[in-house]
Order: C-alpha cells, then structure tokens, then sequence
C-alpha cells in the first residue's frame, strides 16, 4: 500500500502543533517526504499551543558574533550590553544550569543530547525562517535575545514554513487512539475532520496533561485539580496515554509539573493570541524583594539563583500554601530605581503601603508575623512597600514517554520503529525546577531530529510496499 495515495494515507503524521511538532513536520518535508500532516485538537483561530504564549530559547552561544548573526546586525556595542560581559554561554555551563535546578530524576544523557545540539537547532530555525531580537529589560541571568515577535511571531512562522513546504494541518482534529497494523503502519483514530488515517511514521508532540483536571488530580496530587493554567487548555493527555496503551515506557517525575508565580487575576486558562496579556501576568521580579504566604512567613528563598532558574520551585510552592496565595513584598529603593516589570505597578490587586503593618493589615496577611519576617531578614529597607499577591500558574507537566536522543520513542527499553515523542509529551527532562527557555529549545532540537528520521523511515517503508 503506497504510503501517500489518499488523504488519510500519510508518509508522517504529527500530532499537535506546537513549535516542536511544526519543527518535526518542517525536517520532514525538507528531508524528502512529500504527504506530511499535523492534527492538532485547537481550532485554527486559536492554533499556536503553548508555544505561542512564550518568547525565549535557551541555547549555546560561543561567541558575541553568533548572537550577532542572529540579530542581524553588525552593532558589537549592542550586543555587547546584552551579554552582560559574557564571553559565551558553552555546553558546559548550560548543562550545570540545567541540572542543578532541575533535580536528580532526569536523563542526563538526554539533555546533554539536545544542549550539545542546540546552537546547531537555532541556526536551522534561522535558515528556515525564524527570527530573533533584543531582549527588553533583561533581569539577571536571562538569555540575551528572544524571538521576533514572541511566542507568536514563532508559531506563525512555523506555519507558513509548514504550509509553504507542502504540509497540510487538519485543525480540531484530537487523536486518541492508536493502532499498530500487521504491516506496520501507524492507524489513528480520533474526533476531527483528520481521522481516520495510516501512516508509515508518527510524531506525538500532543504536550502533556496540565489540561485535563482528573488526571492532574491522579499524578499531582488533589490541590492541583482546580489550578489555574497558563498554558493553553487544549492538551489533556490523551496521545500521552494512547502510546502508553500500545507499549510505549513512560519516563519523568509524573508527579511535578512547570507552575510559576502569577498574578492573582490570573484567568482560568489562557489562549493563542493572549502573548501580551500572559506576559504581563508574569510575576518573576521577587529576588528584588521577599515572598512571604498568608501567615507572614518567607517559604521560598528569593535570592538562591538567578530568578530565570528558580521561578518554577516558586510557583510549585505556591499551591502549598495557605490560601494558595503568596505575596511579594519590595521597599522604595527597588521603586526608585524603577526595577521591576509596568505589569507589577498597574495590576489592581497591588497595594502600596506606607508600613509594613499597614500592607499587612490590607492584605490580611498576618501582621505580627510579617514584621518580625522583615526584622529577621531585612530584604526590604525603607518605605513606602509594594505588596503584589500572586498565585500559581501550572504550564506543564514533566511526565511522559521515554525516548532516544533521536526522538524514537521505547517500548520496553528498546525504540518503538517509527514512533517519536518530541516536547513536553517527552518526560525525563525535568524534575523538580526548570530552567527557562528549555522548553522551545528541547523541541526544536527533537522536533528536527524526529521529522528527519520519520521521513526517512517513511520513504524507505514506501520503496517496500
């Protein structure tokens, strides 16, 4: 059976797209396959994914000249000011990163896998189309340049390559099962104009599980089964679990996720198209100040690394709290010197107080308490103070498949012969914290190297049918 005859015979299909899936259909059509489709659950007014709410990727960089080139500019003073007097940011100190905030229950030989290829990964991107620029009022440690456009600029990019190169996106298409034919083939069905359909090669880049409420309660635990997103509602675990059914190992700490601190008006989930309001809910400013919950007591130290790196441990604290809520506190010196993001002045829910017994009292945050957290660790100096009440966000969850630094996704330790899982459907890459822009970088690194492989396979599975 020729692999590419009708509309429901695909060469590779991808299932969800995100960035990592859109990088896996783009590697397919440029590796040679001809009939490559991506299925995603969204309907096209609200396609993009999570990845469409983001706006940086972490990568190795050797040189000023190498940001340059993405940038493209030939000012050195500029991007000398955004390097901070960095003179590279090598494989080695991007693992280290990695894995001392991360925690212990990760595949090692995995990330260093895809950090070792990550520079190579952003100049594909680039070549394909993809474009970077300054980053805005970097706070310490943040990777120097973000892309053009944000979260969104990159998925509508990724898109029009897609669709540019010949691929076809079926929108409010969800898979959720999969079937494993006699000759080989891929079956899947699902709800959506995309199903039925075969294929010789299958991409799961479906995300994880943060949308789907009993399964947050089953594997994170009952105070996660009614927290907010900040993340797209759309991925509910169900690819995730259809491989899972058909033999696939499942890697990762299925019991933490990806949550940052947040505003408190933060909505119930976000969508594609909201960049700019996700990112002015951000509430990442708190090594400039304490973070102390509702008994006036710190739970968090504020100060341990760069912000970038610990702002997911804080946001998983958060929900442990009383109230699930958290306040971050900062004095007049970090108002004077205007350090903190507009978002944190202009949300309604911040109080600025001209004591800290008054923000306490206002905010019914135990005064007694705070005081004396204040006098035991003097963080914040003089008045006026800035209360700004925040909650936690879930993004993702770390649990999923096991693969090879391939993308192969294993069945009882061994590759699964034209399955891949690329993004957060991968588990295995965190485990407690998570150091920014990760994500987009894991999945491009895998996305690319799963769609070439998927499309090879494919064309060789067609010589033989």
């Amino acid at each position: 059976m020729p692999v590419s005859a009708g509309r429901d015979e695909w060469q590779v299909i991808v299932a969800g797209a995100g960035n990592a899936g859109l990088c896996a259909g783009i590697a397919a059509l440029q590796a040679g396959a001809t009939a490559v489709a991506v299925v995603d659950a969204a309907p096209e007014k609200l396609r993009g994914g999570n990845s469409s709410l983001t706006k940086s990727m972490r990568f190795s960089w050797r040189d000023s000249a190498h940001l340059a080139r993405l940038l493209r500019t030939s000012d050195t003073g500029l991007v000398e000011e955004l390097v901070a007097g960095r003179s590279e940011y090598a494989n080695e100190q991007y693992l280290d990163d990695w894995l001392r905030v991360s925690g212990s229950q990760v595949n090692t030989a995995l990330i260093a896998s895809i950090i070792g290829r990550s520079a190579s990964a952003i100049t594909w991107m680039y070549e394909s189309g993809q474009r970077w620029e300054p980053r805005k009022n970097p706070l310490p440690g943040d990777v120097p340049v973000v892309l053009e456009g944000g979260g969104q600029g990159l998925q509508d990019r990724n898109f029009e390559q897609f669709e540019q190169l010949g691929g076809r996106v079926f929108h409010d298409s969800a898979l959720t099962d999969i079937e494993v034919t006699v000759d080989g083939m891929y079956h899947i069905k699902g709800v959506g104009p995309a199903f039925p359909a075969t294929c010789a090669a299958l991409v799961l880049a479906s995300g994880g599980f943060e949308g789907n409420e009993r399964m947050r309660e089953r594997y994170l635990g009952e105070s996660w089964r009614d927290v907010k997103l900040r993340g797209v509602p759309f991925n509910k675990g169900v690819p995730l679990m259809a491989a899972i059914a058909i033999g696939a190992d499942k890697a990762g700490n299925w019991a933490k996720c990806h949550a940052t601190p947040q505003g408190i008006l933060l909505p119930n989930h976000m969508l594609p198209g909201q960049m700019q309001e996700s990112h002015a809910l951000a509430r990442y400013a708190y090594p400039r100040g304490i973070v102390v919950n509702r008994n006036g007591l710190r739970f968090f130290d504020e100060a341990a690394d760069y912000g970038n790196l610990t702002y997911v441990t804080l946001g998983q604290k958060i929900l442990e709290q009383p109230g699930k809520v958290a306040f971050q506190i900062f004095d007049k010196a970090v108002l004077d010197a205007d350090l903190l993001p507009k978002s944190y002045l202009e949300d309604p829910a911040s109080v600025v107080a001209a004591s800290i017994e008054d923000g306490a009292r206002r905010l019914f945050i135990d005064v007694e308490n705070l005081v004396e957290t204040v006098r035991a660790h003097p963080r914040v100096g003089t008045p006026p103070y800035l209360f700004v009440p925040v909650v936690c966000g879930l993004t993702f969850t770390y649990g999923g498949l096991s693969v090879s630094p391939n993308a192969e996704v294993y069945g009882g330790g061994r590759p699964m012969i034209g399955l891949y899982a690329v993004g957060e459907i991968v588990g295995g890459l965190y485990d407690q914290g998570y150091p920014a822009g990760t994500g987009l970088t894991a999945g491009a690194v895998l996305g690319r190297a799963a769609g070439a492989s998927a499309a090879t396979y494919a064309m060789k599975i067609g010589e033989l049918l």
